[in-house]
C-alpha cells in the first residue's frame, strides 16, 4: 500500500482515513494504487480539471483507517464574497484586500506574514494583506511562524498550528485560549509539522471529520468530533509515489489544502481533490480515484499570470474555506 493520507476512495469513497503509502505504523490499511496522468489545465474557477492523460489507478481498494471518506454535508460551496477564514475583513471575490480589526501579532513576532486569498469560482486572487489584520484580538495566533492550518467543514473550526508547538482554535468566529499541540494530539509531540488537511464525512453519513498531519515521511491521522474531542487513529510511513505523484517519502511538503464538491459524490472523482505544494517547486493533485497530477508551481494556472498571486514556494500553510469558496495561503513573502 502506498501513501498519502486522505480519507478518500474513488466513486466508492468508503469510510476510512487513507494514506497512499507504505507501512502502517499503527493504524488502518488500504488498497494500493498507482497514480496516472500529468499535466492538465488549471482553469479559472475550477482547477486542476483539465486534460492530463490521467491514468486509472491500479490495484484499487478502498482506503481504510480512521475517519470517514472525504466529503461533507451541505451543498456545494458558493463562490461569493464573505469573510476571510482568518478573521476580520471581507476580501471581495477578486479584488479587495482583507481588512481586519487591529494589529497584534499574537506571539511577539515583529514582522507579519502575508495572507493570500483565491476565489475558486472566479479564478482570481484578492490583493494580499498582512496576516495580523485578519488574525487579531484576544487569543489570536501569531502572524508569523505558522506550521499548518485547516478549516473543518462540518464543524465551525479553524485550526492553526504554530512552529512553536501551540494550537489556536477559532470556534464560531471566536479565538479560544491556545494550548500545546501535543497536549491535544499526543502523537505530534516533538514532530515538526509540514501540513495538515481534513476530510469530512460524505453526504448521507453521520457528521465526522478526520485530520491528517504530514511530516514527511510520516503521517498521523486523528478523528475530530463536534465537541472538539480527538481520537488517534494511526501513524503511517509514506513512500514516494510514481510520477506524477508526490515524493512523500523523500520530499518535503510546504503546504496543502483540500477541496470537495458534495454534488459530485458518487459520480465523479473530482468530488474530492487534495492539493500539495512541495519544496521541489511542484504542485501535486490527488483525487478521490487515487489519481495524481502535477505541475511546476510557477506555471500552474492558479499562479501563472495571475494578478496578486503569491510566490508559492514561499508559502508555509494553506487551507480551504468551503463556505467562502476560497483557498488561503500564508507565508513570509
Amino acid at each position: 500500500m502506498r501513501a498519502i493520507w486522505m480519507t478518500a476512495s474513488a466513486l466508492a469513497l468508503a469510510s476510512g482515513c487513507l494514506v497512499l503509502g507504505e507501512e502502517d505504523d499503527g493504524g488502518g490499511a488500504g488498497g494500493s494504487t498507482s497514480g496516472g496522468g500529468s499535466g492538465g489545465a488549471l482553469g479559472d474557477g475550477s482547477w486542476p480539471d483539465g486534460a492530463g492523460g490521467g491514468g486509472a489507478p491500479s490495484g484499487g481498494g478502498a482506503p481504510s483507517g480512521g475517519g470517514g471518506a472525504p466529503s461533507g454535508g451541505g451543498g456545494t460551496p458558493s463562490g461569493g464574497g464573505g469573510t476571510p477564514s482568518g478573521g476580520g475583513g471581507t476580501p471581495s471575490g477578486g479584488g479587495g484586500t482583507a481588512s481586519g480589526g487591529g494589529g497584534g501579532t499574537g506571539g511577539g513576532t515583529s514582522t507579519s506574514w502575508t495572507l493570500y486569498a483565491y476565489n475558486w469560482a472566479s479564478g482570481t486572487w484578492s490583493a494580499p494583506s498582512a496576516l495580523d489584520l485578519a488574525w487579531s484580538g484576544a487569543n489570536a495566533p501569531p502572524s508569523a511562524g505558522i506550521a499548518a492550518v485547516t478549516q473543518l467543514e462540518h464543524f465551525d473550526r479553524l485550526l492553526v498550528f504554530t512552529e512553536a508547538g501551540q494550537l489556536h482554535v477559532r470556534a464560531g468566529g471566536v479565538w479560544q485560549a491556545p494550548g500545546a499541540t501535543a497536549s491535544k494530539f499526543s502523537a505530534l509531540a516533538g514532530v515538526s509539522l509540514g501540513s495538515v488537511y481534513h476530510v469530512a464525512s460524505p453526504p448521507g453519513q453521520s457528521l465526522s471529520e478526520s485530520l491528517t498531519f504530514v511530516a514527511n515521511p510520516k503521517a498521523y491521522i486523528y478523528e475530530y468530533a463536534a465537541n472538539d474531542a480527538v481520537k488517534f487513529d494511526s501513524q503511517v510511513t509514506m513512500t514516494d509515489e510514481p510520477s506524477p505523484g508526490a515524493p512523500q517519502g523523500s520530499g518535503k511538503v510546504l503546504w496543502d489544502f483540500e477541496v470537495r464538491d458534495p454534488a459530485l459524490w458518487g459520480t465523479s472523482a473530482d468530488y474530492f481533490r487534495g492539493f500539495y505544494g512541495y519544496a521541489n517547486g511542484t504542485l501535486y493533485q490527488f483525487d478521490a480515484a487515487f489519481v495524481w497530477k502535477s505541475w511546476p508551481m510557477s506555471s500552474a494556472p492558479i499562479f501563472a499570470g495571475k494578478a496578486n498571486s503569491p510566490s508559492p514556494t514561499k508559502m508555509r500553510a494553506a487551507w480551504f474555506d468551503a463556505k467562502q469558496n476560497r483557498a488561503y495561503l500564508v507565508g513570509p513573502g
